[in-house]
């Protein structure tokens, strides 16, 4: 076997063991996803230590969670009105500073309204009142953008029978930088980004994110197996412009982008400098047993289940998940797991307590690769966000290390 550097980083927990049980999505209950129960939001705090990352207020977050009653509709105590009204709250601030040339205030604002709309809509954005919340979400990020050091540039790709609208980040003062191609999740879109984004642009990168098809404003087509055309899309785009050379080129997927990140690694596209593959679900996701997706369709998970079935072209019952999921496994598909196959520089990192991609799926992208790195971060559950402010710069320097090497 080829002697690979791996780079595991162990926050605050012991070295986890490589045969250990598989852990899926429907299995914990103790990081279930937000829900109502008695009455009451239950919410978890991993979700609060994100959001806090992103830029909300901790002390806002708990005291609007003690005000919403339901997950339904849109009136007083709904989760929508409730964190809707936060985003408009801050908009209105934004604009007033706008009307009195205090620029940075506003900046600041929008940033903040950006992060509590895109949490009024979380994590589905399948009816018209969330999309109307994405809406005015998108509208607030482009309000920032236009404040950035560099202003953001909304960019039109094609792809397929249509486009993708993809968001252009600049770092300041710097010539030809280096670019990093950005997605997220299923529930996690473009305009949220923005605090990674950052770290990346004072780094000296660019970076675009866009949506994966399905979600946001890609709704156009389905999430299907071969849905990493979007990425390569945005690279043949960005290459033919000329402003980006080939091997200048990374890719950073999170989750759900995570998955078409190893799909895009396993392409061996020599145009690519590297790929970053967060909380990425590959095998053991896909292949869960109809039990197993019968008893999280009884628990708060369902709200997965409900947010991925339409993407993914699923009927809405534990044997059509089943059914539309067992395509995606990379192993099934021999993408993985039939040795060293992946010549693309690639990191794999996550949390060890992940109840949606398990070490098992970390490990096997991992060893499927050539020049691969595996950070293992704690105890964190799925993308690990409590330990996000740490592994972001570090993730900045992992990209920037692999560009140094041309």
């Amino acid at each position: 076997m080829i002697n690979k550097s791996a780079f595991f980083k162990l926050i605050n927990a012991s070295m986890v063991l490589f045969g250990m049980s598989v852990v899926l999505i429907s299995t914990l209950q103790s990081a279930a996803a937000q829900h109502i129960e008695d009455g009451k939001l239950i919410f978890p705090e991993r979700r609060i230590t994100v959001l806090s990352y992103q830029g909300a207020d901790e002390a806002v977050l708990n005291t609007t969670a003690l005000k919403i009653k339901t997950r339904e509709g849109d009136g007083p105590g709904s989760w929508l009105n409730e964190w809707r009204s936060i985003g408009q709250y801050y908009e209105n601030v934004g604009d007033s500073a706008i009307a009195n040339h205090q620029r940075l205030e506003a900046h600041d604002a929008y940033l903040k309204a950006n992060v509590y709309y895109s949490l009024s809509w979380f994590p589905g954005n399948h009816t018209p009142l969330e999309d109307m919340a994405y809406q005015s979400q998108l509208n607030v990020y482009r309000k920032a953008g236009a404040l950035f050091d560099v202003p953001l540039e909304v960019m039109d790709i094609p792809y397929r029978d249509g486009k993708l609208i993809a968001y252009l980040h600049r770092p300041v003062g710097v010539e030809n930088p280096p670019l990093i191609i950005w997605t997220g999740g299923s529930d996690q879109y473009k305009a949220n980004h923005y605090r990674s984004v950052r770290e990346m642009n004072r780094k000296g990168m660019a970076v675009v994110t866009f949506d994966l098809p399905g979600f946001g404003e890609s709704k156009n087509w389905l999430s299907t197996p071969d849905a990493d055309d979007a990425h390569m899309a945005i690279l043949d785009y960005f290459i033919t412009k000329g402003e980006f050379k080939a091997q200048r080129i990374s890719f950073v997927g999170v989750s759900w982008g995570g998955h078409f990140a190893l799909r895009v690694a396993a392409r061996n596209d020599p145009r690519i400098n590297a790929v970053a593959a967060f909380c990425a679900p590959a095998h053991e996701t896909f292949v869960q047993s109809i039990e197993n997706i019968e008893y999280g369709f009884t628990t708060p998970e369902r709200m997965t289940y409900l947010n991925l079935a339409p993407r993914i072209g699923a009927e809405l019952t534990p044997a059509g998940m089943q059914q539309a999921l067992k395509p995606f496994s990379l192993f099934e598909a021999g993408l993985l797991g039939q040795g060293q196959t992946i010549k693309t520089p690639l990191l794999i990192a996550n949390g060890t307590l992940d109840d949606i991609v398990p070490v098992s799926d970390l490990m096997l992208a991992y060893e499927s690769a050539v020049d691969s790195d595996i950070w293992l971060l704690g105890r964190g559950n799925h993308c690990a966000g409590e330990y996000r402010a740490v592994v972001i710069p570090q993730l900045a320097d992992w990209l920037l290390e692999k560009f140094n090497r041309l």
